[in-house]
């Protein structure tokens, strides 16, 4: 066998020795909102489930829509809003 002909074939396999061994860790935190003037950070768990049975408090503004639904352009910054997909899982919660 050709030296430069071994490398060709040592090379990769000496390289895949050397990558590090990737460890599954715990899902990182929800990401939490900036603006919380409607408290939507006490929801942002719930971000990747289909259907999630939420409860929002008394007396508090809020919609439910699906992604691409048409909405009103008025902005209530005390509204909770509850943005899902079209297989019902909630991608968004923002306040507005």
């Amino acid at each position: 066998m050709q030296p430069a002909f071994r490398a060709v074939i040592v090379l990769p396999l000496l390289l895949a020795a050397c990558v590090p061994e990737i460890k599954e860790t715990e899902a990182a935190p929800p990401p939490r909102l900036e603006d919380d003037s409607c408290g939507a950070n006490n929801f942002v768990h719930l971000i990747g489930q289909t259907a999630p049975v939420i409860t929002v408090p008394a007396n508090t503004p809020f919609r439910k829509f699906t992604t691409g639904d048409p909405l009103t352009m008025d902005y209530n910054m005390k509204r909770l809003n509850f943005e899902h997909d079209k297989t019902g899982k909630l991608v968004r919660v923002s306040c507005g």
